[in-house]
């Protein structure tokens, strides 16, 4: 097993959850499936709850927090989180640690930075975290690519980057019209397009691979969205690995090493 690494728990509509790991410790980046779950899937990746020092909340959806409140009491482990995210979760009798958007954090050999994004919550964030020279980005909820998106993600090594729907898809699928608007606006989700767009325009001659994340089941398919997104890539001339992360399963280890 690699000594620093990120490893996506489970990705989807079905519960999110990230590990980052280095020199032994680490996190958890949301935990949207049950305590059980983690512990089994963390298993895969060689890590044990003792191992992990905090849970680290993206905003307040089910998704992202399901198993966090259960994971954190039986663990004796605080949960962090924007204000906005932690006023929405229940976590009574729980350890909570507010954190501000571009301000850093640093938790053992993991240096945090939480970074504003545009999504259907309170006080959403996403998250680059940075192991010595080696940086990763996560952004798997957010409803477009701004400039501050961008520029907070370049520069990664690895990036973990929301491909939620295909467009046509969408649009011809059997959605309710008001959640197709709300998929497709400012605060909703990233189709493959804007996945292409964040990952090229975010991508530099450090990185080296981009996993995809997030896929709906009803509006995407795996093949969609990593032919968009190597489309739109190559355009940048960079060599850069795709690959997708399938809905509701583990997948890694992502050496950052």
């Amino acid at each position: 097993m690699h000594e620093d690494f990120v490893s996506v728990l489970s990705s989807g509509s079905s519960g999110n959850s990230f590990l980052a790991m280095s020199r032994g410790r680490g996190v958890l980046i949301d935990a949207g499936i049950s305590c059980r779950e983690l512990e089994r899937r963390m298993s895969l990746f060689g890590t044990e709850p003792s191992q992990i020092d905090a849970v680290i909340l993206t905003h307040e959806h089910t998704d992202h927090v399901r198993g966090a409140r259960r994971f954190a009491e039986e663990f004796g482990i605080p949960i962090y989180g924007s204000r906005g995210t932690l006023a929405l979760t229940p976590l009574q009798g729980i350890e909570t640690v507010a954190i501000t958007p571009s301000r850093d954090l640093t938790i053992g050999h993991l240096h945090l930075r939480p970074f504003k994004v545009r999504h259907f919550a309170a006080e959403p964030v996403a998250f680059s975290v940075t192991i010595g020279s080696k940086k990763a980005s996560i952004a798997s909820d957010l409803g477009c690519v701004t400039p501050s998106v961008i520029d907070e993600m370049s520069d990664s090594n690895i990036m973990f980057v929301e491909a939620n729907y295909d467009e046509n898809m969408l649009l011809s699928g059997a959605y309710p019209d008001f959640l197709k608007r709300t998929i497709r606006g400012d605060h909703g989700h990233l189709s493959n397009d804007d996945a292409g767009i964040l990952s090229r325009k975010a991508s530099t001659r450090r990185t080296r691979r981009i996993v995809l994340v997030h896929l709906s089941k009803e509006n995407n398919t795996p093949k969609r969205a990593l032919e968009t997104v190597e489309r739109d890539v190559s355009r940048s001339g960079l060599n850069v690995e795709i690959e997708v992360s399938e809905h509701g399963r583990a997948s890694g280890p992502f050496a950052l090493g």
